[in-house]
Protein backbone atom coordinates (compact mmCIF):
# COMPACT_ATOMS: atom_id res chain seq x y z
CA UNK A 1 0.00 0.00 0.00
CA UNK A 2 3.33 2.53 1.14
CA UNK A 3 4.65 2.11 -2.26
CA UNK A 4 0.72 2.31 -3.97
CA UNK A 5 0.81 5.53 -2.37
CA UNK A 6 3.84 6.68 -3.25
CA UNK A 7 3.75 5.96 -6.65
CA UNK A 8 0.44 7.56 -7.10
CA UNK A 9 1.74 10.80 -5.26
CA UNK A 10 4.86 10.95 -7.95
CA UNK A 11 2.67 9.88 -10.73
CA UNK A 12 0.78 12.76 -9.74
CA UNK A 13 3.58 15.49 -9.65
CA UNK A 14 4.39 13.82 -12.98
CA UNK A 15 0.88 14.57 -14.66
CA UNK A 16 1.06 17.60 -13.54
CA UNK A 17 4.23 18.23 -15.01
CA UNK A 18 6.59 19.27 -11.94
CA UNK A 19 10.07 18.33 -12.00
CA UNK A 20 10.84 19.47 -8.55
CA UNK A 21 8.46 19.50 -5.37
CA UNK A 22 9.18 20.12 -2.03
CA UNK A 23 7.00 20.77 0.93
CA UNK A 24 7.76 21.40 4.77
CA UNK A 25 9.92 24.10 6.45
CA UNK A 26 12.25 26.28 4.37
CA UNK A 27 14.83 28.56 5.40
CA UNK A 28 17.75 30.86 3.98
CA UNK A 29 20.28 27.65 4.49
CA UNK A 30 17.92 25.62 2.66
CA UNK A 31 16.69 28.12 -0.56
CA UNK A 32 20.90 27.54 -1.32
CA UNK A 33 20.52 24.15 -1.80
CA UNK A 34 17.26 24.06 -3.31
CA UNK A 35 18.74 26.98 -5.78
CA UNK A 36 21.10 24.48 -6.83
CA UNK A 37 18.55 21.44 -7.24
CA UNK A 38 17.03 24.16 -9.77
CA UNK A 39 20.04 25.11 -11.30
CA UNK A 40 20.72 21.04 -12.29
CA UNK A 41 16.93 20.57 -13.01
CA UNK A 42 17.30 23.28 -15.69
CA UNK A 43 20.65 22.41 -16.93
CA UNK A 44 19.37 18.65 -17.64
CA UNK A 45 16.82 20.22 -19.96
CA UNK A 46 19.57 21.99 -21.75
CA UNK A 47 17.77 25.70 -20.22
CA UNK A 48 19.28 28.74 -22.20
CA UNK A 49 21.29 30.68 -19.80
CA UNK A 50 18.73 33.77 -20.16
CA UNK A 51 15.84 31.59 -19.16
CA UNK A 52 17.92 29.89 -16.37
CA UNK A 53 18.80 33.28 -14.93
CA UNK A 54 14.97 34.14 -15.12
CA UNK A 55 13.46 30.94 -13.78
CA UNK A 56 15.81 30.69 -10.63
CA UNK A 57 15.48 34.88 -10.26
CA UNK A 58 11.90 33.76 -10.01
CA UNK A 59 12.73 30.74 -7.95
CA UNK A 60 14.38 32.68 -5.17
CA UNK A 61 12.10 35.65 -5.12
CA UNK A 62 8.89 32.98 -4.40
CA UNK A 63 10.97 31.05 -2.02
CA UNK A 64 11.81 34.09 -0.03
CA UNK A 65 8.79 35.21 0.15
CA UNK A 66 7.23 32.01 2.29
CA UNK A 67 10.43 32.29 4.02
CA UNK A 68 9.81 35.92 5.49
CA UNK A 69 5.70 35.66 5.08
CA UNK A 70 4.60 32.22 6.08
CA UNK A 71 2.54 32.47 8.98
CA UNK A 72 3.55 29.24 9.49
CA UNK A 73 7.06 29.50 11.51
CA UNK A 74 9.11 28.29 14.11
CA UNK A 75 12.55 29.26 15.23
CA UNK A 76 15.84 26.81 15.84
CA UNK A 77 17.21 27.63 19.00
CA UNK A 78 17.31 30.60 21.94
CA UNK A 79 18.10 33.55 20.85
CA UNK A 80 15.73 33.46 18.04
CA UNK A 81 18.59 32.78 15.24
CA UNK A 82 17.22 30.35 12.38
CA UNK A 83 13.91 30.99 11.42
CA UNK A 84 12.05 28.10 8.92
CA UNK A 85 8.77 28.77 7.10
CA UNK A 86 6.68 26.47 6.12
CA UNK A 87 5.30 26.55 2.14
CA UNK A 88 5.29 23.95 -0.80
CA UNK A 89 7.61 24.66 -3.66
CA UNK A 90 7.33 23.53 -7.25
CA UNK A 91 9.16 23.57 -10.42
CA UNK A 92 7.81 22.48 -13.17
CA UNK A 93 7.86 22.58 -17.17
CA UNK A 94 4.49 22.92 -19.39
CA UNK A 95 5.07 22.54 -22.98
CA UNK A 96 8.50 25.32 -23.77
CA UNK A 97 7.89 27.06 -20.03
CA UNK A 98 8.78 26.69 -16.81
CA UNK A 99 6.70 27.32 -13.79
CA UNK A 100 7.27 28.09 -10.41
CA UNK A 101 4.64 27.64 -7.89
CA UNK A 102 5.07 28.78 -3.75
CA UNK A 103 2.14 27.82 -1.64
CA UNK A 104 2.10 29.47 2.10
CA UNK A 105 -0.44 30.51 5.03
CA UNK A 106 -0.76 34.24 5.54
CA UNK A 107 -3.69 35.81 7.66
CA UNK A 108 -6.51 36.69 6.24
CA UNK A 109 -6.02 40.55 6.63
CA UNK A 110 -2.77 39.71 4.50
CA UNK A 111 -4.17 37.90 1.74
CA UNK A 112 -6.32 41.07 1.12
CA UNK A 113 -3.93 43.03 1.27
CA UNK A 114 -1.96 40.47 -1.78
CA UNK A 115 -4.61 40.06 -3.61
CA UNK A 116 -5.01 44.22 -3.86
CA UNK A 117 -1.54 43.96 -5.08
CA UNK A 118 -1.86 41.49 -6.80
CA UNK A 119 -4.95 42.60 -9.24
CA UNK A 120 -3.16 45.92 -9.72
CA UNK A 121 0.12 44.27 -10.80
CA UNK A 122 -1.70 41.98 -13.02
CA UNK A 123 -3.67 44.87 -14.80
CA UNK A 124 0.04 46.74 -15.62
CA UNK A 125 1.78 46.07 -18.83
CA UNK A 126 5.84 45.65 -19.35
CA UNK A 127 5.84 49.86 -19.30
CA UNK A 128 4.02 50.14 -16.59
CA UNK A 129 5.56 47.40 -14.42
CA UNK A 130 8.78 49.65 -15.21
CA UNK A 131 7.62 52.29 -13.99
CA UNK A 132 6.01 51.54 -10.89
CA UNK A 133 9.53 49.59 -9.93
CA UNK A 134 11.42 52.37 -10.48
CA UNK A 135 8.79 54.33 -8.25
CA UNK A 136 8.99 51.56 -5.39
CA UNK A 137 12.65 51.55 -5.43
CA UNK A 138 12.74 55.36 -4.23
CA UNK A 139 9.94 54.68 -1.84
CA UNK A 140 10.52 53.45 1.64
CA UNK A 141 9.20 49.79 1.94
CA UNK A 142 6.24 49.09 3.79
CA UNK A 143 6.44 48.93 7.33
CA UNK A 144 5.93 45.13 7.69
CA UNK A 145 7.87 44.63 4.98
CA UNK A 146 11.32 42.28 5.35
CA UNK A 147 12.48 43.84 2.04
CA UNK A 148 12.24 46.49 -0.27
CA UNK A 149 8.40 45.62 -1.41
CA UNK A 150 9.47 44.99 -4.46
CA UNK A 151 9.85 41.14 -4.71
CA UNK A 152 6.34 40.91 -6.62
CA UNK A 153 6.92 43.28 -9.13
CA UNK A 154 10.64 41.70 -9.79
CA UNK A 155 8.67 38.32 -10.41
CA UNK A 156 5.72 40.22 -12.36
CA UNK A 157 8.92 41.61 -14.47
CA UNK A 158 10.18 38.34 -15.46
CA UNK A 159 6.97 36.24 -16.26
CA UNK A 160 5.96 35.23 -20.00
CA UNK A 161 2.25 35.34 -19.00
CA UNK A 162 -0.10 37.25 -16.37
CA UNK A 163 0.58 35.90 -12.43
CA UNK A 164 -1.45 33.32 -11.89
CA UNK A 165 -2.95 33.38 -8.04
CA UNK A 166 -5.29 31.85 -5.15
CA UNK A 167 -6.16 31.93 -2.17
CA UNK A 168 -7.95 29.44 -0.14
CA UNK A 169 -10.01 30.17 3.00
CA UNK A 170 -8.06 28.21 5.92
CA UNK A 171 -10.47 29.16 8.58
CA UNK A 172 -11.38 32.71 10.24
CA UNK A 173 -8.42 33.92 10.76
CA UNK A 174 -5.57 32.15 7.68
CA UNK A 175 -6.03 31.57 4.48
CA UNK A 176 -3.61 29.42 1.95
CA UNK A 177 -1.65 31.89 -0.67
CA UNK A 178 -0.44 30.20 -3.97
CA UNK A 179 1.41 32.16 -6.77
CA UNK A 180 2.14 30.61 -10.31
CA UNK A 181 4.62 32.41 -12.38
CA UNK A 182 5.56 30.78 -16.07
CA UNK A 183 8.80 31.81 -17.37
Amino acid sequence: MLGEDIYAFRSELQKRDALFAYTGFVSEDLLYALGTAVKQQLELKKTEGKVVRRVFSVFVEQVQNVIRYSGEQEWLTEPKTARLSAGVIVLGQDDNRFFVICGNAVTNEEADGLKTRLESISGMDGEALRKHYRTKLREDPDPHSEGATIGLLEIARRVTQPLEYDFLKLDENRSFFVLKAFI
